[in-house]
């Protein structure tokens, strides 16, 4: 009797150990899925910088605007990046005769907000959650539909993040929708 204990003690022991390595298993396998995920999503938005930009790349400031940036109000511009700048002082509406200006601040060029290649940027998208997905079909064709959340990261430390608070994904996470493809070498963006 004194060994069938220490057989059932033993027993449950190794019963607890199998448990808790099916347990991990499963929840690692539940997180597969959606990490190929979230890995293509932040491949497609991931690449680009969040920037508001002009046509011409070779910018010297002021330069007068084909179209009035300012609203019907005259306080703010159609881009809410650009508005965050112009909030936080880093660059300057002036409005012109027939046109708007717009000009960099001393504090803007120090921080160095304009960029020839990008524009002005407040960093880039990257997954901040997986909501949910549809399953893929049984065509030759797998297709899934993901919701997530996004929020901007590599923001510049020199942003007031109160000045940028309109722009999506700053402060709080934003909402976005990608179909994904399965491909031999794992998930796509279309």
């Amino acid at each position: 009797v004194k060994n069938l204990g220490t057989l059932i003690i033993r027993m449950d022991k190794q019963m607890k150990k199998i448990l808790l390595v099916a347990g991990a298993a499963l929840a690692l396998a539940g997180c597969g899925e959606k990490g190929d995920f979230e890995k293509a999503i932040n491949a497609k938005i991931g690449q680009d910088k969040y920037c508001f930009s002009l046509d011409n790349k070779n910018t010297s400031f002021p330069i007068r605007l084909a179209k009035p940036r300012l609203d019907s109000t005259g306080t703010g511009t159609n881009s809410v990046i650009l508005d965050g700048f112009v909030e936080q002082g880093m660059m300057v509406f002036e409005l012109g005769y027939d046109s708007n200006v717009l000009g960099i601040t001393e504090e803007g060029k120090k921080a160095k907000v304009w960029s020839t290649t990008d524009g002005a940027c407040v960093g880039r998208r990257a997954v901040d959650g997986i909501k949910e997905w549809t399953e893929p079909g049984n065509g030759n064709q797998k297709v899934v539909r993901v919701t997530y959340t996004w929020k901007l990261v590599d923001v510049p430390g020199w942003i007031d993040k109160k000045a940028f608070a309109s722009v999506k994904g700053m402060n709080e996470p934003a909402d976005g929708a990608m179909n994904l493809f399965k491909t031999s070498n794992g998930w796509k963006a279309n």
